[in-house]
């Protein structure tokens, strides 16, 4: 069987037409219609699409063979109880010091360096 064969008959179980299934993926009735008539098949977007909206698996559209899962293993009797202590980290926080200056302090400073440069300049 083919995916084409899979598309239709799951679309025919449910009772939908290609129309509906087009308008449900967002794809042309066109597009469809080449799916199940094994002119193209689809790509994995649409075929995840297509598996939601027939209610089956995406394994079983493109392979025929229905996904088996292995059932949980409840383990009953349990022989040792292991406790792990996590410690957190400690996060040490930072503080930002700013110091301010007076506006003097800088002029006063800038003065001094352009006398200097210039004095400089005078004796080299």
């Amino acid at each position: 069987m083919s995916v084409g064969e899979r598309i239709s008959l799951l679309r025919k179980e449910q009772k939908i037409s290609q129309g509906q299934l087009a308008d449900t993926l967002g794809i042309s009735r066109q597009a469809v219609s080449k799916w199940e008539n094994g002119q193209s098949s689809p790509d994995t977007l649409n075929l995840i699409r297509l598996a939601e909206a027939l209610n089956t698996e995406v394994e079983y559209l493109a392979t025929g063979r229905k996904p088996t899962y292995d059932e949980p293993q409840i383990v009953l009797n349990i022989d040792k109880v292991v406790e792990k202590v996590v410690e957190k980290p400690v996060i040490k926080r930072r503080t930002r010091v700013v110091y301010k200056r007076n506006i003097l302090e800088y002029m006063a400073t800038g003065i001094i360096c352009f006398i200097l440069g210039i004095l400089l300049g005078i004796i080299l």
